[in-house]
């Protein structure tokens, strides 16, 4: 099944988006099962020490989502014979709202399914990024990003309809995150990035980009050295490639040249696309477009 949705759209609406409040006994049963899918707690993210960064981003893999906008992420729950409910737990938060969605009863199986999605009322986008429950079972604490992502892979394929109109003009995407050495070396125009932990049980950790570490942009060249002979060179804009995996990091693949040289990481950011690499064992020939806003390449379609 081919989705439409992408981490970027050019389309902005001049209102926000209108909640619906969820009826008071959904709302509580919602919370109720947030508050039972972890031990630790439900805390989506925690702000990042920025003087003390180094410390924690030694202890495992690290995978990095730029936000555009300043929406804080909430949980998107699927109880039984129930509309999904978002809602977020942080002090002052908006109350729980309602979506219409176009998903399959299984999700209510087992007590239900809890999706990490931000619901950006301004820019009318409705980003899944995460699974911490799936059809009853509790999943964060005991598996990592990366299977927890299958399921939310599965979801997308098997259980879940795009339907802009039914949602009310919000566009639904999906979350696809980038290394941790790709994320913090970008220029992009986010305006906050979270650090996702490959770890089971580990929180976010986000923090503001114009408090970033590394900034290339703004390095002096080497002693000695014009600036011209430090500068990097043009990236190719479009062509073909072969692209090989990357190892625990979904949907990025590094991409070689016709001589067998790699010259770049790209991710994928269709569905459709994504599930066609799969199906293919091994190097893929792909086609690739280089993306200016966020300063890196996209996979946007197989040979």
């Amino acid at each position: 099944m081919e989705q439409e949705g992408t981490l970027r759209t050019s389309h902005r609406e001049t209102h926000a988006v209108k909640r619906k409040p969820a009826k008071r006994e959904v709302a509580n049963a919602a919370r109720e099962l947030v508050e039972s899918c972890s031990r630790f707690g439900p805390i989506i993210r925690q702000r990042l020490d920025i003087e003390r960064m180094k410390q924690p981003l030694q202890k495992g893999v690290f995978y990095v989502a730029e936000n555009d906008g300043q929406a804080d992420p909430g949980f998107l729950v699927f109880l039984p014979r129930q509309a999904p409910v978002f809602l977020q737990t942080r002090p002052k938060a908006p109350p729980p709202c309602t979506l219409r969605m176009r998903t399959s009863q299984v999700l209510g199986e087992g007590g239900g399914t809890i999706l990490i999605a931000t619901l950006d009322s301004v820019q009318h986008i409705l980003r899944l990024e995460d699974v911490w429950m799936w059809r009853g079972e509790p999943i964060f604490d005991t598996k990592g990003y990366s299977a927890r992502r299958a399921h939310l892979r599965e979801f997308v394929e098997r259980h879940w309809i795009p339907d802009a109109r039914l949602m009310g003009g919000i566009t639904t995407t999906i979350l696809n995150p980038v290394s941790l050495e790709v994320g913090i070396e970008g220029k992009g125009s986010a305006h906050t990035m979270d650090l996702i932990p490959e770890q089971a049980g580990r929180r976010r950790l986000w923090f503001q980009v114009e408090t970033k570490m590394v900034a290339q942009a703004t390095r002096e060249p080497p002693h000695g050295a014009t600036q011209s002979e430090s500068a990097e060179p043009a990236p190719v804009q479009s062509g073909t490639a072969t692209a090989r995996p990357v190892d625990k990091m979904p949907d990025i693949y590094d991409i070689y040249d016709e001589y067998g040289k790699p010259f770049g990481r790209a991710s994928v950011q269709r569905f459709a696309v994504s599930q066609e690499l799969r199906d293919i064992k091994g190097s893929k020939k792909v086609r690739f477009e280089y993306r200016a806003d966020f300063k890196g390449y996209e996979i946007v379609g197989v040979i």
